[in-house]
C-alpha cells in the first residue's frame, strides 16, 4: 500500500521534488484533497487558495523541467496564520471588522519562504486578533482538537497546529505572543518553535521595540521545523530586533542522542503554578529522566524563581489596545466578548504607572530567565499544565479540573510559555506522551538567545527516543 503524499514530511519529500520524481502539483493536489475531505470537523483554515496554489505548483514543475535553479524548499506547500500577510489572500484577523480585506504584499517571512520555493496554499484559523489561547471567533467559528473534537486545539495558532496534525501540508507559519505557537503544538501533538526575538523578522508589527510576538514554525517533525526556520531566519533592516540575528542555517547533529552528552538542564515541573496534572508531570518528568540517562546533566533549580506573568499580560493588552482599541466602540457588537473586554479601557487599573511597572517587570523577567542559564544550557518544563481543555473553555475563565479550581489560565495552565515572550528567549514544544483520554502531552525546552540549534538538537533527540511521527489522529484517515 503506497503512502499518501499528504502524510509525508518536508525533509522526506524534498529529494523527490528536486529530482522530479514527485511533482509539486501532484503533492499540492494530495494536500488539497486531504483538506477538502477532512477539514470540516476541525476547522483548520479560514481560506484555502486552491487555484493560486495549483498554478504556483505547476510553475514550480515547469521551472524544474526547464533546468532552472530550485530553492531549498522547492514545491513544498505551507499555510500562514490569518494574522500574517500573504499577497492576494485574505488578511481578516479572524474579525468581522476586516471581512473581505486582502493583503497587497507578503510579509517578509512569507516572502522568504516563497523565495525558497515553498508555496502558500491556505490561511489558518486564529481567535480574533490572536487575543487568546483558544481558537474560536465570531468570524471563523470554533476550531477543534483533531484527537478529540470535544476539546480545544489551543491557541492562538490553533489552526496551524490542527493542520500539522491532520496532514494538511507539511509546513505552517505561526505567531507566538504568550505561547500562541507552543500551546496548540502541545494540545495537538506536533512540534512548535518560537524563535528568539528578532531571529525571524517581523517588520509588520506596529511596535518594533516593544512587541512580545515572534513569527514561528510548526510541523510534525523537528527536521521540518528546522528546514522552515532556516528559510525564514536572518536580518532585515525594517526590523531592528532582527539585526542581531544570523542567516546561517541550523544543522541538526548526525546523532542527536549522542549529542545530549554533557548538556546541562534545569527542569521545573511547576513555575508560578501550584499544580500540574499528574499525567503531565509523569510524561514530562519521564522524558527528562531519559535525557539524563542518555548523558545530559541535571542542574538544580533555584528556590526563588519568580515570573511576573500579570505584567506580561498588561504589555500584550496595551499593544492590542493601541492597535485595535479604536475599533471597540463602532464594532464591539460584532466582536468576540473577550476581544471587546481586552480592548475596553479600564481607567481604574490601566494607568501610566501600571504600564511603567509592566515595562520594568519585563526587564526583571529577562534577568530571571538569564539566571536560569547560569550553569545550564537548557530549561525544561511542561508546555501546559494539563492536556487540551474542553472546546467551550472561556479564555477569561479559571482552570477547573475534576471540579477543582486552580486559578486563572495564565497562572494555572500556561505560565510556562509567557516568560519566554517577555524575555525573548527561544522555546520549542515537542510531544512527549499521551493522556489516558488520548490527548497529546507536550514538553517545552527553552534556550539562550539565538541558541535554536541546541533546542532543535535536543528536540530531535526526544523525537528519536519517543517517536511520534507515525501517530496520526483518527480523523486524519477516517473516510
Amino acid at each position: 500500500m503506497s503512502i499518501p503524499l499528504w502524510s509525508r514530511g518536508a525533509a522526506e519529500l524534498l529529494p523527490e521534488l528536486r529530482s522530479g520524481a514527485v511533482q509539486a502539483e501532484t503533492l499540492m493536489r494530495s494536500v488539497l484533497d486531504q483538506v477538502a475531505a477532512r477539514n470540516g470537523p476541525v476547522n483548520a483554515f479560514s481560506h484555502v487558495a486552491a487555484e493560486q496554489a495549483l498554478a504556483a505548483a505547476r510553475e514550480s514543475d515547469r521551472a524544474l523541467a526547464a533546468g532552472q535553479p530550485t530553492g531549498p524548499l522547492h514545491g513544498l506547500p505551507f499555510s500562514v496564520k490569518d494574522l500574517v500577510a500573504v499577497a492576494d489572500q485574505p488578511l481578516e484577523y479572524a474579525s468581522h471588522v476586516f471581512a473581505g480585506h486582502v493583503a497587497e504584499a507578503d510579509a517578509e517571512a512569507v516572502a522568504r519562504l516563497r523565495r525558497a520555493g515553498a508555496i502558500p496554499f491556505a490561511k489558518s484559523t486564529t481567535p480574533e486578533f490572536g487575543h487568546k489561547v483558544m481558537t474560536d471567533s465570531p468570524r471563523q467559528g470554533i476550531s477543534r482538537n483533531p484527537w478529540n473534537t470535544a476539546y480545544s486545539c489551543g491557541g492562538s495558532s490553533g489552526g496551524a497546529a490542527i493542520a500539522a496534525a491532520m496532514g494538511f501540508g507539511p509546513l505552517h507559519l505561526t505567531s507566538d505572543g504568550a505561547g500562541s505557537g507552543r500551546i496548540p503544538a502541545s494540545c495537538c501533538g506536533i512540534v512548535g518553535l518560537k524563535p528568539s526575538w528578532g531571529a525571524v523578522p517581523h517588520e509588520a508589527t506596529t511596535d518594533l521595540f516593544g512587541s512580545l510576538t515572534c513569527l514561528g514554525q510548526m510541523a510534525r517533525s523537528v527536521a521540518d521545523v528546522t528546514l522552515m526556520f532556516n528559510a525564514m531566519k536572518g536580518p532585515d533592516r525594517r526590523d531592528p530586533m532582527s539585526l542581531g540575528g544570523s542567516a546561517e542555517p541550523v544543522r541538526l547533529p548526525a546523532d542527536p542522542v549522542a549529542a545530549l552528552k554533557g548538556v546541562r538542564l534545569r527542569y521545573a515541573p511547576r513555575t508560578v503554578n501550584g499544580w500540574v496534572a499528574p499525567e503531565v508531570d509523569a510524561a514530562v518528568g519521564g522524558m527528562v529522566e531519559q535525557l539524563l540517562a542518555a548523558g545530559a546533566q541535571r542542574v538544580a533549580m533555584p528556590d526563588d524563581i519568580v515570573f511576573d506573568t500579570a505584567s506580561a499580560l498588561v504589555l500584550m493588552r496595551a499593544y492590542q489596545h493601541a492597535r485595535f482599541g479604536h475599533l471597540a466602540e463602532p464594532h464591539g457588537d460584532r466582536m468576540d466578548r473577550t476581544t471587546l473586554l481586552g480592548l475596553t479601557f479600564q481607567p481604574d487599573t490601566q494607568t501610566y504607572s501600571r504600564l511603567a511597572h509592566a515595562q520594568r517587570a519585563r526587564t526583571a523577567i529577562f534577568r530571571e530567565m538569564e539566571r536560569l542559564f547560569d550553569g545550564a544550557d537548557i530549561f525544561v518544563t511542561p508546555t501546559v499544565a494539563t492536556p487540551a481543555l474542553p472546546a467551550d473553555q472561556q479564555a477569561d475563565g479559571p482552570l477547573v479540573v475534576d471540579g477543582v479550581t486552580h486559578g486563572p489560565l495564565r497562572d494555572a495552565w500556561y505560565p510556562y510559555t509567557i516568560p519566554c515572550n517577555a524575555s525573548g528567549h527561544p522555546a520549542i514544544s515537542v510531544p512527549c506522551g499521551m493522556s489516558r483520554d488520548g490527548l497529546p502531552i507536550g514538553l517545552q525546552i527553552v534556550g539562550r538567545w539565538h541558541d535554536e540549534a541546541r533546542l532543535l538538537a535536543v528536540a530531535a533527540a526526544i523525537e528519536i527516543m519517543r517517536p511520534w511521527g507515525d501517530d496520526w489522529p483518527a480523523l486524519a484517515h477516517r473516510r
